[in-house]
């Protein structure tokens, strides 16, 4: 064996094994009874050990090992498994939506309804327009005080001479949300081509029923700014949310809040009509697994087809592997996955979604569902000894009138195999 090829070649090959399926004593010992059990009852060969037989050998070998890993993923059947977790479901994500945090908090709440009946909104001020060259107050230092949720801020601005009214609300606007009190503050046109100031706070609803800020001059030898420029004047009150949970009238100051640590939940519009939260298994999850296992799949096949076209010779795995699948393919199909004329098995996503949904698909996967454990067994056959899809000459028989002999390691010398990467 040219053990340079494997070296170049395994690079290529990008194996997703996991820590959790591997490096245990017990596989190890599985490894070798495999490999003495192999080398104690095959014939010995006489290989004609091309480059394209050695690249094809470490490709079904890789493989068959990820095909194998991506089944162990789906059929886990642990807490943290993959079909184990769960997500959020709205029946109305257009009036309410939730997010599933800790699937296994003890105060996840059980499924519950919701009516939004009010959203939450911040306070808007919005002041007087000028045009944007006139010019009003005088040259000077303007002082005003802004309280934000019952905290008090004090200002000083100052105005140049000539400064047009543009110039002074766009001055002032940065000013006061530069200052990082909760409320953004920007210049606003009218349609009659003038100019003012918006305020709003960073913040929604109210925690005391009040106005979220206020605005008040403190200049007393004369006219203030805030008078001036109108920004005192509340366009938008504050709202707190208003919403029935479980038929019970609730209140937030946020449109969005966590049940139970647990759930998180967001309101976007008022409704007349009930929205119902669930849990139900996590699709896109379960997916991103099923399409793993797709992928792995069509590549063992990809290297069975590639093969079988540059040797022209018909590939017996890919004879084999087509004949496993032959009973499950009506089930598969109504699942979402189908095969096409080469062998390659394709996913519906909508279909699939649906059969992930409804619980069908984790039957399809199912630890000891025939189709799982016979693929499971020739992903174990191929990459214990992949040498057996090529075309060999016999040499000789092995005596069985005789106690087996071998040496545990003895098939390396057939098919190149270093299981570092599973034992």
């Amino acid at each position: 064996m040219n053990t340079a090829i494997y070296n170049y070649l395994i690079p290529t090959f990008e194996p997703k094994y996991t820590t959790k399926y591997a490096h245990k004593s017990s596989e190890l010992r599985s490894v070798v009874k495999s490999i003495r059990s192999q080398t104690q009852s095959s014939p010995v060969y006489l290989l004609n050990f091309t480059n394209k037989k050695q690249s094809y050998v470490l490709g079904v070998k890789e493989a068959s090992m990820k095909l194998e890993e991506s089944l162990n993923v789906l059929t886990d059947d642990s807490e943290s498994a993959l079909f184990s977790q769960k997500k959020a479901h709205s029946s109305d994500p257009e009036q309410v939506s939730a997010e599933l945090l800790d699937a296994e908090n003890e105060q996840l709440p059980s499924a519950f309804s919701i009516r939004v009946k009010q959203l939450a909104n911040a306070q808007v001020n919005e002041g007087k327009v000028f045009y944007d060259t006139g010019k009003g107050l005088d040259a000077g230092s303007y002082q005003f005080k802004v309280t934000v949720n019952d905290v008090g801020y004090d200002f000083q601005y100052n105005i140049r001479k000539d400064a047009n009214h543009r110039e002074v609300i766009e001055g002032l606007a940065g000013f006061i949300t530069k200052a990082k009190i909760g409320l953004l503050a920007e210049p606003y046109s009218s349609a009659e081509g003038k100019i003012g100031m918006r305020i709003e706070s960073l913040t929604l609803g109210t925690s005391n029923g009040y106005d979220s800020f206020s605005l008040e001059d403190k200049t007393t030898d004369r006219r203030g700014i805030v008078s001036y420029y109108g920004l005192d004047r509340v366009a938008v009150k504050p709202k707190n949310a208003v919403f029935e949970l479980n038929g019970t009238e609730k209140s937030s100051t946020a449109n969005e809040f966590t049940l139970g640590n647990a759930v998180k939940v967001t309101l976007h519009k008022a409704s007349e009509e009930e929205a119902s939260v669930d849990y139900r298994p996590n699709s896109a999850l379960i997916l991103e697994g099923v399409r793993d296992f797709v992928s792995n799949y069509n590549e063992l096949i990809g290297h069975s087809i590639a093969y079988a076209r540059e040797t022209d010779v018909p590939s017996k795995l890919l004879r084999e592997m087509n004949g496993l699948m032959e009973p499950y393919k009506n089930e598969l199909e109504s699942y979402g996955m189908t095969f096409d004329e080469d062998g390659f098995l394709g996913i519906d996503e909508s279909l699939a979604a649906d059969a992930v949904e409804s619980g069908e698909m984790q039957d399809m996967f199912r630890a000891d569902s025939p189709m799982v454990l016979r693929l499971k067994a020739k992903s174990v056959a191929v990459k214990i000894n992949p040498m057996e899809y090529i075309d060999k000459r016999v040499v000789s028989y092995p005596d069985t009138s005789k106690p087996p002999r071998g040496y545990s390691y003895i098939s390396s010398l057939y098919s190149g195999l270093l299981f570092n990467s599973y034992c």
